[in-house]
């Protein structure tokens, strides 16, 4: 089973990782809003830009750096296959599910983001996210 982290930009642009939580009504001195718990968890949390709220999809790249929704990653194999790409939830409910698209010149024949990362043949490096590197996203269409 994998675990359940998010990361999101802090107001002051920090990424930080931890639970989410949405408040819906302000508590004690507590504003509405989303947050994340620190990496000590409660009874601290970071207020974030809901915008930027990624889950971790349980899975890191050749460098072991974790991989989470909104990213942009570098995939790499045998044969001259490079292209980019965004990582992409798809999932519900107790069902969630990562994919990311692959250029049509590539054939996949399930979950291309899976099917890359299970095989050897394919190496797969985050070199950005949607959030702090729009520009990559042109390479990753």
């Amino acid at each position: 089973m994998r675990p359940i982290e998010f990361k999101a930009q802090n107001v002051n642009g920090v990424w930080v990782c931890g639970n989410f939580s949405i408040l819906k009504k302000k508590i004690g001195n507590v504003d509405a809003g989303s947050y994340i718990s620190n990496s000590a968890g409660a009874p601290f949390a970071y207020k974030v830009r809901p915008e930027t709220v990624s889950q971790f999809t349980g899975l890191t790249d050749e460098n072991g750096k974790k991989i989470f929704e909104g990213d942009i990653v570098k995939v790499t194999g045998d044969e001259d296959c490079e292209f980019t790409s965004i990582v992409e939830y798809f999932g519900e409910g107790d069902y969630p599910a990562f994919d990311m698209t692959a250029p049509e010149d590539y054939y996949f024949e399930s979950n291309k983001f899976s099917e890359i990362l299970m095989s050897s043949s394919y190496e797969l490096e985050v070199i950005g996210n949607i959030h702090e590197n729009p520009e990559l996203m042109g390479e990753a269409e």
